[in-house]
């Protein structure tokens, strides 16, 4: 076996790619959870990847038995299941409480690590191994693993393409990054089992790879954590009064183009900045009090202010976005009511002039009456 192939150096490729994207995915701050489940997923990813490098090297070059490098490869191989399906899950309610119910999800995949530890006395995973996985002898439990990890993987991926279908279209960028990033891994399977394609063990961690690549497009580059329903995006845009989505980090994750107008911003310079940072130019009082108390009440806040910076009074209601008891962020709307104070400082202008005309005539009737 020679230790340069194509498919060991696209084993290599696909390590530093789910590097950097790890990495990539945890600079936006503050961290929400989707980025920190994401990249727990390329974390297990590199672990699969680093393990089949040194598996290799150490095989070909210093003819160590292979299988002793698999506990370690299905550490990632293991766990990878179980936070793609919780990123499912995040993704679908925007956030989740990790409840001790979740534990459930680690007990078959540290069977399968404590089975496969062991697995020189029972053969429970595997009979023989080999690099080509058409020549790989499995044991009774490889196929339990294989219908935990395909099944958590079937249910999530399901769970995802039918939320963004349902909110931003089936044929949506974001839809079809998914819906991409889901099968690539499933056409590699097919092709190797049509023996169209020459199967060996890292197939299937060089084409998940591309899957966390394409869940990264969707996330950073066509805003796959905020997806929001094509006709909802439209009727906000067109409405006159300004509004700001926060997350319960108090950073600004959507908004409509009322707002940017009304306040004279420009998408890249406000999306994704805390709002307290913001509102050093804006000065709202009592902001961050009234954010504070939203996220532990149900209760609307309202309160009016005058913005200097573009010369406009706003009412102001602030609420708190719950989902199933979880506090998931804010919505601020900001009504313009400019008009409607200058109206009433017209008519208290017209008023303080009746009355001062009035005090005048009496005035002057009072000093006719003392000359006559």
């Amino acid at each position: 076996m020679q230790l340069i192939d194509t498919s060991f150096i696209l084993v290599i490729i696909s390590t530093f790619l789910c590097i950097f994207l790890m990495r990539y995915s945890l600079k936006n701050k503050p961290v929400s959870q989707i980025q920190k489940l994401l990249a727990s997923m390329f974390a297990c990813s590199i672990i699969i990847l680093v393990g089949l490098i040194v598996q290799k090297i150490a095989y070909v070059v210093f003819h160590i038995e292979p299988t002793y490098f698999e506990f370690f490869i299905y550490i990632g191989t293991c766990f990878f299941p179980v936070t793609f399906f919780l990123m499912a899950l995040a993704f679908v309610n925007t956030k989740i409480k990790i409840t001790k119910k979740y534990a459930l999800l680690i007990v078959v995949p540290i069977t399968t690590l404590l089975i496969i530890l062991t697995n020189n006395y029972h053969h429970l995973f595997y009979n023989e191994f080999s690099f080509n996985l058409s020549e790989m002898e499995y044991g009774p439990h490889a196929t339990v693993h294989l219908i935990y990890t395909y099944g958590l993987f079937l249910i999530g991926s399901i769970m995802m393409i039918l939320h963004s279908s349902k909110n931003s279209g089936f044929f949506s960028k974001q839809s079809l990054l998914i819906i991409a990033g889901i099968l690539t891994p499933v056409i590699v399977n097919v092709l190797g089992t049509l023996n169209i394609l020459q199967m060996n063990i890292y197939s299937t961690p060089i084409a998940f790879a591309f899957t966390l690549f394409f869940f990264s497009l969707a996330i950073f580059k066509f805003n796959f954590l905020s997806v929001t329903p094509i006709a909802l995006e439209k009727v906000v845009d067109r409405m006159s009064d300004s509004y700001l989505v926060l997350n319960d980090k108090n950073v600004i994750i959507d908004f409509n183009k009322s707002f940017l107008s009304t306040f004279k911003l420009k998408e890249q310079n406000i999306r994704n900045t805390n709002i307290l940072d913001w509102n050093k130019t804006v000065h709202l009082a009592n902001l961050q009090t009234a954010l504070e108390t939203v996220s532990v009440s149900p209760k609307t806040l309202s309160f009016e202010s005058k913005v200097d910076s573009i010369n406009k009074y706003f009412n102001i209601e602030i609420s708190s976005i719950v989902n199933k008891n979880m506090f998931l962020g804010v919505l601020i709307l900001f009504k313009d009511i400019t008009q409607h104070m200058q109206d009433l400082d017209t008519i208290k202008s017209n008023q303080d002039m009746l009355i001062e005309k009035e005090r005048f005539a009496s005035l002057r009737s009072n000093d006719w009456w003392y000359c006559a």
